[in-house]
């Protein structure tokens, strides 16, 4: 059925899930590459950046955000603490737990990589300025409610 047609069936919340994790799992490894020709990271530590530059947190978070174990993310953390990209402190509220916080050569690193207009696949050129505002904004309502 297209778009087109006069009646045009609603979306179950089930459905629409479904089509935007294809849509981002069937660009995935084209992505990644994309990612590469910009940094020169492993992909990995660029999940983890992304999400540390969102906001600080700990490192047992960022594993289970990552669906990492403990000691993989530990040496994730590690080769960003090196590379000068995050950095990894005692949390202030319980201090067995290590906080991760992008540095501002992280944040240059990220800002490399969204200010690049090769590194969104291709489809979103079917957007104008104002969808992709939208979709931005829908976005980041699922965001929030997928933090709270």
């Amino acid at each position: 059925m297209s778009t087109t047609d006069a009646h045009v069936r609603s979306q179950t919340t089930t459905e629409v899930w479904f089509a935007m994790n294809s849509l981002v799992r069937d660009q995935e490894k084209q992505s990644r590459a994309r990612i590469s020709e910009v940094i020169d990271i492993p992909f990995s530590r660029f999940r983890a950046l992304r999400r540390v530059a969102v906001r600080p947190m700990t490192q047992r978070d960022l594993a289970e955000r990552m669906g990492v174990d403990a000691s993989a993310m530990s040496g994730i953390v590690n080769d960003l603490v090196a590379r000068g990209l995050v950095t990894r402190e005692a949390d202030a509220d319980d201090g067995r737990c290590k906080r991760v916080t992008i540095t501002d050569a992280g944040r240059r690193v990220m800002d490399e990589v969204t200010a690049n207009p090769a590194t969104a696949p291709e489809m979103f050129a079917a957007l104008d300025e104002a969808q992709l505002q939208q979709l931005a904004e829908l976005l980041d309502l699922l965001r929030a409610a997928a933090e709270s």
